[in-house]
């Protein structure tokens, strides 16, 4: 019940986008019934490829966990590093607003021809993506700390890794929690680009797969699985960073 209350608004949104979907189909038929068919009959195939579509999502989660976590790692170090370091932040910045100006996509082709196999060419290109956004929203995140803060653990002679951990993290983390939020996004649209190159699972495979076969209805049915765990990963995310940032006033 208390999920309900938290999610009604997700909820009435999704119940939303079922009526609309449903009015411009089967009601009006303003789109195709090949290309858009009756939701009912997708439904029906959910038992049938349930287990097909389970596989593909963990095929999916484990690329996405793993390239997410190491540009969680990578970003945050990094971006505390430089952001704490005026003379590395001047002379690096540059470098960095040049670099994340390149499309990730665009380097899809030297990702498979450089790594041994597509699985880590598909986590270079993930955490490629979400690393770059973590990396500038960590460094304006230090950046913009109080500097008060950092005197008085001057004058109070706080060790080094207990500031860090205790001051400059704390006071960073809202900035630092939305870029990872904006990350994620990207990092499931860098997903479904890398499965759409040579994977064999994925649950942007599984719809590529079947629309190749113009099998439409498994293209919807794997169209709502992956937004409704989407969903699911951004509910858990946001849990996450509210429970992390109960103590600012928007929480």
């Amino acid at each position: 019940m208390n999920f309900l209350k938290r999610n009604y608004g997700v909820i009435l949104v999704g119940v939303g986008l079922v009526v609309l979907y449903i009015l411009l189909t089967q009601t009006f038929n303003v789109l195709s019934d090949f290309l858009f068919p009756n939701l009912a009959d997708v439904l029906k195939r959910f038992p049938e490829y349930i287990g097909e579509m389970m596989g593909n999502l963990w095929a999916s989660l484990k690329l996405l966990i793993v390239a997410f976590v190491i540009a969680l790692v990578l970003g945050i170090g990094l971006g505390t590093l430089i952001g704490l370091k005026s003379g590395l932040r001047r002379t690096i910045s540059p470098w960095i607003t040049a670099a994340t100006a390149i499309p990730v996509p665009l380097l899809t082709p030297y990702a498979l021809n450089i790594f041994p196999s597509f699985k880590w060419a598909s986590i270079f290109l993930i955490s490629l993506a979400a690393f770059w956004v973590i990396l500038a929203t960590t460094i304006g995140a230090v950046v913009s700390i109080d500097r008060r803060y950092l005197e008085n653990a001057e004058t109070l002679e706080i060790p080094k890794m207990q500031k860090l951990f205790k001051i400059i993290l704390p006071a960073a983390s809202p900035g630092i929690f939305a870029g990872a939020e904006v990350a994620l996004t990207l990092s499931f649209m860098m997903l479904a680009v890398a499965e759409m190159f040579g994977a064999r699972a994925g649950l942007a495979f599984f719809v590529h797969h079947y629309s190749d076969l113009a099998r439409f209805d498994l293209v919807l049915l794997g169209f709502l699985f992956t937004a409704f765990w989407l969903v699911v990963i951004t509910i858990i995310f946001d849990r996450i960073k509210k429970r992390s940032l109960n103590w600012t006033i928007n929480n």
